[in-house]
């Protein structure tokens, strides 16, 4: 197959070489696009490479009718409607690691021009003025720097900093006490990283939570004479609240690679003050970030396009392709369990409980909720389903999901179970693999069974008696319908019965109408994989 890729900014040399490599990709490079031209450019596309001037917005991805994977050359994805991309099972995936040194290093630049007044000495300088005294600066070292979000660029940064002879804390919701001690950082609530703060510098993500996050309240609570860095994204700082802080000199200085609307507006106070240090969003604008930028995100989305790994995917279950090989087995046998809960069900299902056990599987319950619930969903006329949007298509359902314990009632090892409920009733299946790669149903309702899940499936359940077998087996082979295996499992002699019936066609609804109408049947039905 021939995938087509859109790629609306430049790209390294190297990078479009490994396009014109690839025999699969057939690419064409448009800039300079706006969301309206994108959404009529974008039709009968497999994968888009952005950077931060094209926005992928909910209208792009809902124009994009063959779309299947969006790479972001940078970090941050503020540019692509995640929401929309999950909804219509739009991988999206970024390069986080590619310019952590040149942001790192752009970090540290801010800093020090700010602390030594170097764009404004320099503009002064040049203007044929000497004023020595006018730009006296401060110095790093015995300072305490606080870091808001302590990722890869917060680690670098972190460790540049120490060696300028600085204390420093952090500030990060996601980060371990035991995690801040192996890198000799001092972790702290936010309010006390405010308070002690001689510097700050944020390094975290742009979310709705975190969009706006330092405002008038949360600069009030900062040391007077504070100086504020961010190379990350502007939208975490109101704007406004900085410029009061900064003409009322609670807040000395600031050094900005980034701000809310970007191309700012000339008027922009921030543009025009002498203790603000601002550059056009250059954090990442290295030869060599550039150039790793674009090989990794075009190395990504060839891979995924491929379906071979997912790395980076921001809105997957998983991503590493090492353990996606690993779980590849157990991706598909939960599939196979979710699709025959679905195929069992005598009504829709209304709530799904998932369940793992073993060495294997026991920190990967997320993906494997994931392929359960696309198989769930699959038989069910909802549209496409698959590992990126069957979260969402579950909730728009009203299916409610959730992870539990104790659902096992076998001993095999590396056991997926699944209960789920609809009105009126409930089932208990337990599915594991044999020999690494076969999935096998090992137990229904406590039943123990052993049962191959591919092609077409009778279960019946019946009175285990006499003559059973004897008379399913007549039915179908007066029709020149063969059994293949017969799988039964049984409460007691002469109690219920479980019965999967393998057959090696296709069994017509008079046939299970005819099934269904024998003394032993309590119920039948026909599942296919």
């Amino acid at each position: 197959m021939t995938f087509r890729l859109l790629v609306t900014d430049d790209l390294s040399p190297e990078a479009v070489d490994l396009l014109d490599a690839d025999d699969d990709i057939d690419y064409d490079v448009v800039k300079g696009l706006s969301p309206e031209q994108l959404a009529e450019r974008i039709p009968g596309y497999h994968g888009l490479v952005v950077r931060s001037s094209a926005r992928a917005t909910a209208e792009v991805i809902a124009a994009g009718d063959t779309l299947e994977v969006i790479g972001r050359a940078g970090v941050g994805v503020d540019n692509i409607d995640l929401r929309a991309a999950s909804e219509r099972g739009v991988i999206v995936m970024n390069t986080p690691g590619a310019n952590t040194v040149a942001t790192a290093e752009h970090t540290m630049a801010l800093l020090l021009a700010m602390c030594r007044n170097v764009p404004i000495a320099v503009a002064s300088l040049r203007a044929g003025k000497w004023e020595r005294k006018k730009y006296k600066g401060v110095e790093l070292r015995g300072k305490t720097l606080g870091i808001i979000g302590l990722g890869r660029i917060g680690r670098r940064v972190a460790r540049r900093c120490r060696a300028f002879g600085m204390e420093v804390i952090c500030f990060d919701p996601y980060l371990s006490d035991d995690r801040a001690h192996e890198m000799h950082l001092e972790r702290v609530v936010l309010d006390e990283l405010l308070q002690r703060s001689d510097f700050i510098t944020l390094h975290a993500a742009l979310t709705p939570k975190t969009r706006g996050m330092i405002n008038r309240h949360v600069i009030a609570k900062m040391k007077p004479g504070v100086r504020i860095v961010n190379a990350a994204r502007g939208g975490l700082i109101d704007e406004a609240a900085l410029v009061e802080a900064l003409e009322s000199g609670h807040v000395a200085g600031a050094a900005l690679d980034v701000l809310t609307k970007e191309p700012p507006d000339f008027d922009n106070p921030l543009l025009h003050m002498d203790n603000v240090v601002v550059t056009p969003h250059l954090a990442a604008s290295t030869d060599e970030a550039q150039r790793e930028v674009g090989i990794q995100i075009v190395k990504q989305v060839i891979d995924a396009l491929h379906g071979v790994d997912f790395r980076n995917a921001v809105n997957m279950p998983v991503v590493d392709g090492h353990v996606l090989k690993e779980l590849r087995p157990f991706l598909s046998m939960a599939e196979r369990l979710g699709s025959l809960q679905t195929q069992l069900a005598e009504d829709a299902i209304t709530k799904v409980e998932v369940a793992v056990e073993g060495e294997v599987i026991d920190d990967y319950i997320k993906p494997i909720t994931v392929a359960l619930l696309k198989g769930l969903l699959e038989p069910v006329p909802t549209g496409s389903v698959n590992y990126v949007n069957a979260p969402h298509v579950a909730m728009t359902r009203g299916i409610v999901v959730s992870q539990t314990t104790g659902l096992h009632t076998t001993d095999y090892p590396n056991i997926i179970s699944c209960r789920v409920e609809w009105s009126g009733g409930k089932r208990t299946i337990a599915s594991t693999l044999f020999s690494h790669d076969e999935p096998r149903i090992v137990d229904v309702d406590g039943l123990r069974i052993d049962v191959i899940p591919e092609g077409t499936i009778l279960v019946s359940w019946s009175r285990d008696e006499p003559g059973f077998i004897g008379k399913v087996g007549t039915l179908l082979g007066d029709r020149g319908i063969n059994i293949a295996t017969w799988r039964t499992g049984r409460s007691g002699k002469g109690e219920k019965a479980l019965s999967f019936i393998s057959v090696d066609s296709d069994v017509p609804d008079e046939i299970i109408t005819k099934l269904a109408e024998l003394a032993w049947v309590e119920r039948i039905s026909k599942v296919r994989f």
